[in-house]
């Protein structure tokens, strides 16, 4: 999906995957710097879990893709389901990213370089 330049949405799960999508991206980019699998997965679970914005709040980069949520409720469940869904995409990445050996897989890195969608979760 890192490929892609626009994206036909056709549903919630279609949206969760460009946020997640733009999430993964995010963490190849962290794991440009690191080069042992423990380190990656403790600074990548480090940045699942940090704030991040939701709809509806400044610094959302997919505003018009999400509606903004009717109250503090919505926004809490939101960020509760994704804070998961980040953590456990990054914990799944690292099991990609690193080999058997402990060494990095050059094919998987190379997505780091690629921005989905033109856009870009900020840390």
């Amino acid at each position: 999906n890192v490929l892609f330049r626009n994206f036909d949405v056709r549903g919630g799960a279609d949206k969760t995957l460009i946020y997640l999508t733009l999430h993964a991206v995010q963490c190849l980019v962290k794991l440009e710097k690191i080069e042992d699998k423990g380190t990656a997965i403790r600074e990548l679970r480090a940045l699942s879990t940090k704030p991040f914005a939701v709809p509806g709040e400044a610094g959302f980069p997919l505003g018009g893709l999400f509606p903004a949520p009717a109250n503090k409720t919505e926004s809490d469940l939101f960020r509760t389901y994704f804070k998961q869904a980040r953590e456990e995409l990054a914990v799944r990445l690292c099991e990609r990213v690193f080999d058997a050996d402990g060494s990095k897989n050059k094919w998987w890195q190379a997505f780091s370089k690629k921005k989905f969608m033109g856009k870009e979760l900020k840390d």
